[in-house]
């Protein structure tokens, strides 16, 4: 009696007549499938990283916003020394630096906000503003 699977063919040997995927088949067909999930998990990733990268922008840049204006509301004081730009307040998670440092010799001002992620390397982690402030102090 012969199997369901398999016939005779007119020279005697059996061949089967199942149809179907071969398990190499079905090993490439999930490997390939793998690699794309992986793939699709990695842009994933990394447009999550750029979001949040863009969120500090913008928040670097109201920041810089911020200390100009503070600097406006105590620009005598800064001028004649009797306050630091270092006194001036700034949100967690961001350094800030002045070029230069103090209000010397000139009345222009940059400010520069730096939120430090080291996730993505094509992208600054940096806001620049360059202020101008007139001599308006007595």
């Amino acid at each position: 009696m012969q199997d369901s699977f398999s016939r005779v063919t007119h020279n005697g040997k059996q061949k089967s007549k199942q149809s179907g995927f071969t398990l190499i088949e079905l090993l490439i067909a999930i490997l390939i499938a793998a690699l794309s999930v992986l793939g699709l998990a990695y842009t994933q990733n990394k447009s999550l990283q750029y979001a949040r990268s863009s969120s500090q922008y913008t928040r670097a840049s109201i920041e810089a916003s911020n200390t100009v204006e503070q600097i406006w509301n105590s620009l005598c004081e800064l001028k004649d020394g009797s306050e630091a730009l270092d006194d001036l307040t700034l949100a967690d998670g961001f350094t800030r630096t002045f070029d230069p440092t103090t209000f010397d010799i000139t009345n222009t001002l940059k400010i520069t906000i730096d939120w430090g992620d080291q996730r993505l390397t094509d992208v600054e982690d940096e806001v620049s503003v360059q202020a101008v402030f007139p001599d308006i102090c007595p």
